[in-house]
């Protein structure tokens, strides 16, 4: 049998994914001297640009859209509450990071493993298959998706996505 270099192993918080995590660190346990990453997506990014002509009427440039000025109400602007403290609180991508991180390592250390946590942007599938080439990994753990059929077939599943376009192989976990 192989001895695996480095495995990659997906992790997004759902059961199926943190069946994965056991199994990566099964397998670490099993050739010590094996790199484990665990890999945590953010979702793509969503970047705003401006449509259309901005000298327009009614177009507001800051926002990129058009207002028709008869149609409109006037706004009350209300004040975040994290602004009225005066201490702003983290937001939701720094706790889901977090919220990541800390579950990967206690899963990790459960099984008496260590292991790397990197975050990665964009489409999971692609962003896993990238990372695992770029770091020349041998193995992609990933959980089996938990998406209806319906959802499969008009979607796609991320574990399917990864195991046909992965620089390595392939383990589902289920």
């Amino acid at each position: 049998m192989k001895n695996f270099k480095h495995i990659v192993v997906a992790f997004d918080g759902n059961e199926e994914s943190k069946r994965a995590v056991e199994y990566g660190a099964t397998l670490k346990k099993a050739f010590p001297e094996t790199e484990l990453t665990v890999v945590h997506v953010l979702n793509d990014k969503v970047e705003q640009r401006i449509m259309g002509n901005a000298s327009a009427p009614g177009f507001v440039p800051a926002a990129g859209f058009y207002v028709d000025p008869v149609q409109t109400h006037p706004v009350v602007e209300v004040e975040q509450p994290e602004q009225r403290k005066g201490n702003p609180s983290p937001s939701v991508v720094e706790n889901s990071v977090q919220n990541a991180e800390s579950n990967t390592l206690r899963l990790l250390s459960e099984f008496q493993v260590k292991g790397k946590f990197e975050i990665l942007e964009g489409h999971a599938p692609d962003s896993i298959c990238d990372y695992a080439g770029r770091t020349g990994a041998d193995l992609i753990v990933v959980g089996n998706s938990d998406k209806s059929g319906l959802e499969k077939f008009f979607l796609g599943s991320t574990s399917s996505s990864i195991a046909k376009n992965a620089p390595c192989s392939v383990f589902i976990a289920k």
